[in-house]
């Protein structure tokens, strides 16, 4: 990781859709007060978009600009002074992935379809609801016996990622706070779906919005770290959580 910045005290990690974004009057309120605190932040976007499609949303919905942005559920890094590609983390990516392996050993599994995004480290996939669990199950067999380890990312009981083994949005941001050596415990996460729960899995402060999927709050309570379920939806929820934590007015 090559990027040099003002250090902060405190990381704030969120996802995008649905969690930050969503609310325009929220977000508004969100830019407001971040501007505000934005030189005891680390401010990190933790998407599953692309890189091309998260600077859309940025562009599209004026958020703040991110000093780090992890795309592509966690398996790309862009850091310091242009956002530009992490060489590390590639690197270990890389040495975990071989795609047109993981292709052969999940072919054929019945429901499984293409999402059609383009990504180095990632196959995305959707199924129907009613075949989501079943999917899953036939995903995880064909990668055992294929002797291909990866990790696996549901979501919303529909969208399905096929990731490196050790990868995501945890493990990424992990590898943030400890380049930036910022302590776990001054480390906030947002999310709202299936595929932010491995920020929750690290030890940091979570916040879960208001309007987050039944699977992220079930799955949450059941961890022993702590987090915040807020009331307020989209942006309004993660201000709601950093009130409730001490960390604005």
């Amino acid at each position: 990781m090559r990027g040099e910045i003002n250090h902060p005290r405190y990381i704030l990690a969120t996802d995008l859709d649905g969690t930050l974004v969503g609310s325009r009057s929220a977000l508004a309120e969100f830019n407001h007060v971040m501007s505000i605190h934005k030189r005891n932040f680390l401010l990190v976007y933790v998407t599953g978009r692309t890189l091309l499609s998260a600077w859309q949303l940025i562009l599209g919905e004026n958020l703040l600009h991110p000093q780090v942005l992890i795309t592509d559920v966690g398996t790309e890094i862009y850091t310091p002074p242009w956002l530009r590609a992490d060489a590390v983390w590639d690197g270990l990516m890389a040495s975990r992935w071989d795609e047109g392996r993981i292709r052969s050993a999940i072919e054929g599994i019945a429901g499984l379809q293409e999402q059609g995004v383009r990504a180095r480290f990632r196959l995305a996939y959707y199924t129907d609801k009613t075949r989501f669990q079943e999917v899953i199950a036939g995903l995880s067999e064909s990668l055992r016996k294929a002797g291909m380890p990866a990790t696996i990312v549901p979501s919303m009981e529909r969208f399905i990622d096929v990731i490196p083994a050790g990868a995501g949005k945890g493990p990424a941001l992990q590898y943030v706070q400890e380049f930036y050596r910022i302590k776990r415990e001054d480390t906030f996460v947002c999310g709202d779906s299936g595929n932010d729960l491995s920020l929750f899995s690290k030890g940091y402060k979570g916040i879960v919005v208001g309007n987050a999927q039944r699977e992220l709050i079930e799955s949450v309570k059941q961890l022993s770290q702590e987090a915040y379920l807020a009331k307020s939806h989209y942006a309004g929820g993660i201000l709601e959580g950093l009130r409730s934590y001490g960390m604005i007015d």
